[in-house]
């Protein structure tokens, strides 16, 4: 072996020695134990829990803004639609002419009506003068008694026939007074449903009117609060984030087969801004007898079977302040909050906050709640 080859030898093994102590001097360090010895109070917020008898409960129920007078208006006579004057959006005052139809043909019927009943006049005064010439004859025994009762039958047959035209004049008459379409009520036109040039039928909608001024509030609810309701009260209607008071004026007898509730009607405020067709809920509260007490829905943690839990705090033997689980039951929830019953004692403070942090035992600092104000 020549010398070369020996020391190039020699030099490696002696690195790969070197690396090898090296690398386990490494592992070594970075295996070595840096648990604290001592664990910091985590900070915390709490909520007071009070035990009570009972609590109030909220029920809502869908409803609809409704006109008091909502109506889908037309012709009592049918026709040709000649003029529409009214229009979408339009305010309509009470006996406004709204539109009307062609006329001439029943013009032309009451023409001939009125003829009629000119002519059939004119029969009856010539009837009613041979029937004083015949009672004149008969009392000095010129003519028969035969002829008087003819003489005054046909003063009675003329005198019906003129009632009749009489009829057709004044029915001619009514059905050109319809041929007109006025306002029933003031109201604010919703739709034109008929244009001009349409072959109109008797009581076909022509146009959708609105009244103006007072507005309802139609309500579905459950039997249960229909039986609860007093007629004339006020209770309130929730519209979006806003509230109104509104006045309960009836509830209907029987139960919608489809929906299964009861039609309740409440009269809004005259000053009430609301759009017919806008939604709105109804609330109503009932007292409900349970023992529990309410907590914000951030204190709770899924527990086993159905349950939930929560973190109480309390002292240990050292004085030092740690958590503690207890268990609970939601009985109502209502927004943020829920109302609870469980093995919490009363006057105990929950941690509301930071729970995610935390398990039974650990020490942790009451820190104030802070509250966001918009």
């Amino acid at each position: 072996m020549s010398p070369r080859f020996f020391f190039t030898t020699l030099f490696s093994a002696l690195g790969a020695a070197g690396i090898v102590i090296f690398g386990s001097n490494a592992i070594e360090a970075n295996v070595e134990p840096t648990i604290a010895t001592e664990a910091k109070p985590m900070p915390v917020t709490v909520e007071r829990f009070e035990l009570k008898n009972s609590y109030a409960a909220s029920t809502r129920f869908l409803g609809v803004i409704e006109a008091a007078s909502d109506s889908n208006i037309g012709f009592e006579v049918a026709g040709v639609l000649s003029k529409l004057d009214a229009k979408e959006g339009d305010f309509v005052t009470t006996g406004q002419l709204l539109g009307r139809l062609d006329i001439r043909q029943q013009r032309a019927a009451l023409a001939l009506a009125k003829a009629q009943e000119k002519e059939v006049a004119a029969q009856l005064e010539l009837a009613k003068l041979n029937l004083q010439r015949v009672n004149s004859l008969l009392a000095q025994s010129l003519v028969s008694q035969r002829e008087a009762d003819d003489a005054r039958l046909n003063v009675e047959a003329t005198q019906a026939r003129l009632e009749t035209t009489q009829a057709s004049v004044r029915n001619a008459e009514i059905v050109i007074e319809k041929s007109e379409l006025r306002a029933p009520f003031d109201a604010v036109v919703s739709q034109r449903i008929t244009e001009p040039g349409s072959i109109i039928g008797p009581n076909v909608p022509v146009l959708r009117l609105v009244s103006v001024g007072e507005r309802e509030a139609h309500v579905g609810i459950s039997p249960k609060f229909a039986n609860l309701a007093e007629i004339g009260a006020t209770y309130t209607l929730h519209v979006g984030r806003d509230k109104v008071s509104a006045r309960l004026r009836s509830i209907g007898a029987d139960v919608d087969p489809q929906t299964l509730t009861v039609l309740a009607v409440l009269t809004l405020p005259d000053d009430t801004a609301l759009r017919v067709g806008q939604t709105v809920a109804l609330e109503f509260e009932e007292r409900i007898n349970e023992t529990g007490g309410w907590l914000p829905l951030t204190a709770l943690l899924e527990g086993d079977k159905g349950l939930w839990t929560v973190l109480v705090t309390k002292e240990n033997a050292d004085g030092e302040l740690i958590t503690a689980r207890e268990s609970v039951e939601v009985v109502y929830s209502e927004g943020e909050r829920v109302f609870v019953r469980g093995t919490v004692l009363t006057d105990t403070d929950v941690v509301s906050s930071g729970m995610q942090r935390l398990s039974p035992g650990s020490p942790v600092d009451i820190v104030p709640a802070i509250r966001v104000v918009n």
